[in-house]
């Protein structure tokens, strides 16, 4: 087996470093060390903040490049809306076309506005944002007209700058807030304390040190730990902000001279919201808030590595906001292409330290979308309790996360998103109930904390500092014990992930794993097949198991068939999912949901609705969920769930049959067969298993050792050695009805 997508990435990388030579320049900036933390010295000339001198040529060629040009006259849209934005417009005028009176007026002025900037509580949150931001309009100024500057505007304008800094979030000196996740992992560090620092350097060295020591020594090495995971982990909601956040220093050491500081897998984490949108332009929910297409993320990602993939996605839903549009006009490549989606493979891995897979059954708009999650880590913040997790889409979101962000109960800090929306119970994934279990947080102080049965609050729900912090307390979560689809790399017909969560829970589990396999059937009735096997070790016999269903509609049960059909205007998907374990008899099935129950929490609601004016139809949070649980309580509960997706008024011509063997349990559906081992090991030895029925059959078995296995049928040697990989550990092929063993 070829590595999937492996071939794909190479293409891309070597796309991209070609196009590095065309639009970046070879690194020169010299290092120095502070604080014990190297960082790039801003080189002795202005100007030197998000561009240098020698690109002055490329940046007059913009004013007419037919990409950008609309860019340009929309910042001249942008000057006139205040005298923020006018000055920085203005100073870069001057870059473009010296003229010392527009550029001693601009100077005054900027000074001017950050001298009478003010805010009533500049430590409320989110303040740091706006206060930032006036931080860049006075280095850009600054920067760009330097040559103007007397020394007493240079020293006022270093006065306000200080100013500004010791009314961010991380202070000044920016020692506060941890570099992971939160306010200080945005704007105020990574953009607006460097950039005037980089700006003021000459003269005032020490706000440009701190802030730099602060990224290299801290934002830094977190980012590229995670980089290779190809993912982002608080959201695609938050991305916006915290992605395009790290786009600021790639640029802007860049130009300074510094090259790429960061793993070149940055390249490929907005492969994650292609892989995630939908027909309709949304993205599946992730994490907090509702999920926006990509905007400057993607662009600002795709102009750097020269990456046409990426290109493609922000060009479905263009457009940039107000003064970011400096930045498009900067750094945009106007001349990249964008390139088909199409090529690209329809199910993707986002690795350590994420374990997540998107499947796709193709990029049209009848195209069902699957997510699978293990979460190797859990970064808290954005990040929800959903190790597990699973989400459909097909003509309608079929299986969802539910809940509100923001609404009429509140937003971050409210009892809704503590006790019910971030957490597991909101999720399609596994509780474990124990009674007597606590969930203790570091914050939230002034909020009850019930007990939902799911998963546990890390480091007492408190984001880690930095990157030592993450690795050495409790933030991970789980392991990804297999993965892979195939056999085609870039059309698979099954898409496998297995992981083991139980570092997801409390000492309330011994051992908690899920395995997914979504099979993509490539035909009109029922273009795809969801199955989900669990095994559940509890500590104590006496826990109750509940296996999840989130709808945006009332589910039908019916025996062991659970029924989602959409039919609000513009839907047109159904979901079917067959429960095969528990067996017959040994099966609780219940509907929680409905008015007064919408975000039921074992005896409480936490009600949320969406903020008036708003539209209701772009907020998905669902009011209905199915919960399956054994009736026979017992420490070891295994769990086997298939759902066929379909549109609704179609029945689905296949039946759902169970497989067992000694060691094995699956399903038989659609001339397909799915394997699992009930004990939860990876095999070593010979298994049986029985296919009846006729005809000829595609056969996935997971959970087996690495190595080369034959396959033996009805008492004699079928095929003589196939190859099973340590990712994968599950073996591929076709075969009759009959009787078959494996032997490794």
């Amino acid at each position: 087996m070829n590595k999937p997508g492996l071939l794909f990435i190479c293409v891309v990388f070597l796309l991209s470093t070609s196009l590095f030579g065309r639009t970046h320049h070879p690194p020169d900036a010299k290092y120095s060390v502070v604080e014990g933390v190297s960082i790039p010295v801003p080189p002795f000339e202005h100007p030197r903040l998000f561009l240098r001198a020698r690109d002055l040529d490329d940046l007059k060629k913009r004013l007419s490049h037919p990409v950008l040009k609309p860019v340009w006259e929309d910042l001249q849209k942008e000057a006139a809306k205040n005298t923020q934005n006018r000055v920085t417009v203005d100073a870069l005028r001057y870059l473009i076309d010296p003229d010392p009176e527009l550029g001693r007026r601009t100077l005054a002025a900027a000074l001017d506005t950050i001298r009478k900037s003010s805010w009533i509580d500049p430590h409320l949150r989110d303040q740091s944002r706006p206060i930032g931001r006036m931080m860049v309009t006075g280095a850009a100024v600054y920067d760009w007209c330097y040559e103007l500057l007397t020394g007493d505007q240079k020293d006022a304008f270093i006065e306000q700058l200080i100013r500004l800094a010791k009314m961010l979030e991380c202070g000044y000196p920016p020692t506060s807030r941890g570099s992971v996740t939160g306010h200080s992992s945005e704007w105020m560090i990574m953009r607006d304390m460097i950039s005037a620092g980089i700006a003021i350097y000459d003269e005032y060295p020490e706000m440009y040190h701190l802030a730099a020591a602060r990224f290299f020594g801290g934002h830094l090495p977190v980012r590229n730990w995670w980089y290779p995971g190809h993912a982002f982990h608080q959201g695609s909601a938050y991305a916006e902000t915290r992605f395009s956040s790290d786009l600021y220093p790639l640029w802007i050491f860049d130009r300074l001279g510094a090259g790429n500081v960061y793993h070149p897998a940055q390249q490929f984490v907005p492969y994650q919201w292609i892989y995630m949108k939908r027909p309709d332009g949304q993205l599946l929910r992730s994490g907090d808030g509702q999920s926006k297409p990509p905007k400057l993320r993607s662009l600002l990602c795709a102009s750097y590595y020269g990456d046409g993939y990426v290109l493609a996605d922000y060009l479905e839903n263009p457009g940039i906001y107000g003064m970011n549009k400096l930045y498009e006009f900067l750094w945009r490549d106007p001349d990249l292409q964008a390139l088909p989606k199409t090529d690209l493979p329809l199910s993707r891995y986002m690795g350590f330290p994420y374990g997540w897979m998107v499947a796709r059954s193709g990029w049209d708009q009848q195209s069902v979308i699957c997510e699978m999650k293990v979460n190797i880590y859990n970064f808290i913040n954005h990040q929800h309790h959903d190790a597990g997790a699973f989400q459909i889409y097909y003509n309608g979101p079929l299986a969802i996360d539910s809940g509100l962000y923001q609404g009429t109960g509140g937003s971050y800090i409210s009892a809704h998103n503590v006790n019910y929306y971030k957490r597991t119970i909101a999720h399609n994934s596994l509780l474990i109930y124990d009674p007597e279990e606590k969930f203790l947080t570091g914050g939230f102080r002034n909020i009850k904390k019930v007990n939902d049965g799911g998963q546990r609050l890390p480091h007492l729900w408190r984001a880690a500092a930095n990157l030592d912090q993450l690795l050495n307390a409790d933030f991970k979560t789980g392991e990804v014990s297999g993965h892979w689809f195939g056999p085609d790399s870039k059309l698979p017909e099954y898409t496998y992930l297995k992981g083991d969560i139980t570092a997801s829970y409390s000492a309330k589990v011994r051992q908690v794993e899920r395995s997914f396999v979504f099979m993509n059937l490539n035909e009109r009735a029922v273009p795809a097949v969801l199955a989900v096997f669990d095994r559940i070790v509890s500590s104590s016999a006496s826990f109750k198991k509940y296996w999840l269903l989130h709808s945006m509609e009332e589910p039908e049960i019916k025996g062991n068939r659970v029924t989602v059909t959409l039919s609000r205007p513009g839907w047109s998907g159904k979901l079917v999912n067959t429960n095969l374990l528990p067996g017959p008899g040994d099966i609780e099935t219940s509907k929680v949901g409905g008015q007064g129950r919408e975000f039921w929490v074992f005896g409480e609601n936490f009600p949320n609705q969406v903020l008036p004016g708003r539209n209701p139809d772009d907020y998905e949070t669902g009011e209905w969920r199915v919960e399956l649980s054994p009736i026979k309580r017992r420490a070891t509960s295994l769990f086997l769930n298939v759902m066929e997706v379909m549109k609704a008024g179609t029945a689905s011509p296949y039946s759902v049959e169970k497989i067992e063997s000694a060691d094995l349990v699956g399903v038989k559906i659609a001339g397909r067969a799915v394997l699992f081992n009930k004990g939860g090991i990876r095999a070593d030895r010979p298994l049986f298993f029985s296919i009846k029925g006729h005809g000829l059959y595609k056969l996935l078995v997971t959970d087996l050792a690495e190595g080369t296995w034959q396959v033996w049928k009805n008492g004699r040697l079928f095929i003589p050695a196939l190859e099973v990989t340590a990712d994968a550990g599950i073996l591929y092929f076709q075969g009759e009805a009959g009787s078959y063993e494996l032997r490794r």
